[in-house]
């Protein structure tokens, strides 16, 4: 078997010696043209003269003008809490107790049996005396109970000492007051914004009730973009919106922002919370307290204006610049720039329309 597979093998032999000959050198006897890399793409952008439109969106709830803010006289935690929002409450209704109340009505109770109990005794010690002068007692009797009456007038200025009280025609009053530290009343009429919750810790500074007039509303709104101040940076108040209540989408009311946050307006820095009055009065046709509505505000229309996109703007450094494509190759030059949204950077120096750049 071995003679018969030689003949075979040595008549394939030429055959590949041709074939490495033929792919070993091209004409002239060189080497093989190396395949060059593919030069990438690049992007350009031109210079463009456009508008600028940038737009915010805040949603938001009708509520009552906030007339006053309550918070408790000591810190503590809510115990029960007797209104709910929207709800309307008179001036002096309770509102809401602390957890300390129970304790401190047990204290005040103690305090209340001692000083009547000290001043029973002076009432007591007092009238003996003026029995005793009135009877013809001794002058021994009488000395005995001017000192009785003495005693019992030292007993209740401890009992009042030992309570922090001054004086017993104030007593009731002082005593009054410690319990009603723990309690908390409505000190205007009108309707519930904001409420704290059972069970929540609260200290003097904490705002436990928003009463608002029900006879005066606005939106109360939030920005939907993250984060906020990107947009509340950009308002004003008195800047001009439109609203658009939820459960009637065809339906747009106007009004102006009244307050924003501070540092960007005259409200409260602890949120970011914008109040808006509407042009329109309230009716069931337009809106009633307790709307959900959402607000559109215009923050800028920029007509005209030089753009490029974004992904043309080059930022190192604290420098802002772009690659300009000049007829002498690559130029870098820097530029300042105005507003901006997504898709438009808004161009202020530097450039000129129909120049091409090359992006990111």
């Amino acid at each position: 078997m071995r003679n018969k597979q030689l003949p075979i093998v040595f008549s394939l032999v030429p055959f590949f010696l041709l074939l490495l000959a033929g792919c070993g050198q091209g004409p002239g006897g060189g080497g093989a043209t190396p395949t060059p890399y593919p030069t990438l793409p690049r992007t350009t952008y031109t210079v463009q003269r456009g508008d600028i439109v940038i737009n915010a969106k805040l949603y938001g709830e009708v509520d009552p003008v906030a007339i006053s803010s309550v918070s408790f006289p000591m810190d503590g935690n809510v115990d029960h809490v007797y209104v709910q929002p929207n709800e309307a409450v008179m001036k002096g209704e309770l509102l809401a107790d602390l957890t300390a109340l129970k304790d401190l009505e047990i204290k005040a109770n103690e305090i209340r049996q001692a000083v009547e109990r000290a001043q029973v005794d002076l009432e007591i010690a007092q009238t003996l005396l003026d029995k005793y002068k009135a009877g013809g007692f001794s002058v021994y009797d009488i000395k005995i109970q001017e000192l009785n009456v003495q005693l019992a007038q030292l007993n209740l200025e401890a009992v009042l000492t030992q309570y922090g009280l001054t004086d017993v025609s104030t007593a009731l009053d002082a005593i009054n007051a410690q319990i009603d530290a723990a309690r908390l009343f409505a000190p205007v009429d009108g309707l519930i914004i904001s409420r704290v919750s059972p069970g929540q810790a609260v200290t003097t500074d904490t705002v436990a009730f928003v009463i608002g007039d029900s006879n005066q509303l606005e939106v109360v709104a939030t920005p939907t973009s993250s984060p906020p101040e990107a947009v509340l940076k950009m308002m004003v108040e008195g800047m001009a919106v439109t609203v658009i209540s939820n459960a009637k989408p065809d339906q747009q009311m106007t009004g102006k922002i009244r307050q924003l946050p501070s540092p960007y307006g005259t409200g409260e820095s602890s949120n970011d919370i914008v109040r808006i009055v509407l042009n329109q009065p309230p009716s069931k046709d337009t809106y009633q307290s307790g709307d959900k509505v959402t607000v559109q505000v215009q923050l800028a229309n920029k007509k005209g204006v030089l753009w490029v996109p974004p992904a043309a703007i080059h930022q190192v450094g604290g420098r802002t610049f772009v690659i300009a494509d000049t007829g002498m190759g690559p130029q870098r030059i820097e530029i300042e720039i105005g507003i901006q949204t997504q898709e438009r950077v808004e161009i202020l120096s530097g450039l000129t329309e129909g120049q091409v750049v090359i992006g990111l």
